[in-house]
């Protein structure tokens, strides 16, 4: 088969890391590739060395929507078996490709677990959902907030690449780069620094944390408009327990030393974070919320704690530095879901079966 992704970027991220994978998996089953980005914004540089047709459509100035016609022309040049699109403008221009050269779609964009009326979301959803073949979400929460109906709507949870797990890290130069002593446990959280995700509380629980205990130190992997105000929350004299490292493309390395990898969120699909604290053998600490509960087993990989409760989050830290054993219970047991559900392979053989049963016109089963 040829597959035609169409995305707006590849930037660090979750859905960007999900098509990344997807490719790759798809060129291991000898499928042929189209990759359409509407921005010159590529993070994950290993695209460049993969076997495909990589087209950028730069714009000329801010509005230029004459790059979103090139798309019909692409379309039509390679004729693709089906248009795969990721994200809400890419998903409403392939909805409009898909129907002028009669191909079928799959519509990607939901990777998020809320859909307010009105929003951008709620609004490119309204305008593509129509010309789509079938809607993927990686969540059931997801299939469910945008509204999607039964007939058209498909969880593929996201996969976790296993030979990233084959990679030896220096334990001892990480360490000494995030500039810590080798004795300090090491508690993360691997997130956007903005609305979405719930850092106050992450913040107010370590505080919470270091009352107890100061032999930690609360890694920060990520960025975003609200990083000063979260920095600002904790007081001078605790700063040097925290570590704010920025973007990293090297987040195996950090989680690899971690000994609780967190998430404190107010909503969530299927969280890579979470999958990759998981796939290292880390114990999970997140919040209560319905993609969560879709990844984390409670209490046997994790522990899912009430949205903004930072009592019960410094609880359930401080249990888990104070019980190793229960730590190391708990990472075998993330570990074991993934291998037995979440693997790069078993996504791309979904969406394979997908891709077949749709241009053959079968029911759409995963």
């Amino acid at each position: 088969m040829k597959i035609l992704h169409v995305a707006d970027n590849l930037v660090m991220g979750g859905r960007e890391r999900r098509l990344l994978e997807l490719i790759k998996g798809l060129l291991r089953a000898q499928h042929e590739i189209v990759l359409v980005l509407f921005r010159d914004a590529v993070h994950y540089k290993e695209i460049y060395d993969l076997p495909i047709k990589l087209v950028i459509l730069k714009k000329r100035f801010r509005f230029d929507a004459f790059v979103y016609f090139q798309l019909f022309e692409i379309c039509r040049q390679t004729n693709p078996d089906v248009i795969h699109s990721w994200g809400g403008v890419p998903s409403v221009i392939s909805g409009l490709t898909a129907l002028w050269c009669r191909k079928k779609l799959v519509n990607g964009m939901i990777a998020n677990s809320e859909c307010k009326p009105f929003t951008m979301d709620w609004n490119r959803s309204k305008l593509s959902f129509p010309f789509s073949d079938v809607i993927v979400s990686n969540s059931k929460v997801g299939i469910k907030a945008y509204g999607v109906s039964e007939r058209k709507g498909i969880v593929i949870s996201n996969g976790f690449n296993i030979k990233r797990l084959e990679i030896v890290y220096d334990k001892e130069e990480t360490i000494k780069d995030i500039g810590i002593s080798n004795g300090q446990a090491l508690i993360g959280m691997i997130a956007s620094i903005n609305w979405r995700k719930d850092y106050p509380t992450f913040i107010r629980s370590a505080l919470l944390v270091l009352k107890q205990t100061t032999n930690v130190c609360f890694i920060i992997i990520g960025d975003g408009e609200d990083r000063a105000d979260v920095e600002s929350m904790i007081p001078a004299n605790l700063k040097k327990y925290f570590r704010f490292m920025g973007k990293r493309q090297d987040v195996d390395r950090y989680i690899s030393v971690f000994d609780i990898g967190i998430l404190a969120s107010f909503g969530e699909g299927i969280s890579n974070s979470i999958m990759e604290y998981m796939a290292f053998e880390k114990p999970v600490i997140a919040s209560d919320v319905e993609g969560n509960r879709e990844l984390v087993k409670a209490d046997q990989s994790g522990f899912l704690v009430e949205m903004r409760n930072e009592s019960e989050m410094a609880d359930k830290m401080l249990k888990l530095l104070s019980d190793k054993a229960l730590s190391v219970e708990m990472g075998k047991a993330g570990k074991r879901i993934i291998l037995e559900r979440f693997t790069e392979e078993q996504m791309t053989e979904k969406y394979i079966k997908l891709y077949r049963n749709l241009l053959n016109n079968e029911k759409l089963e995963t």
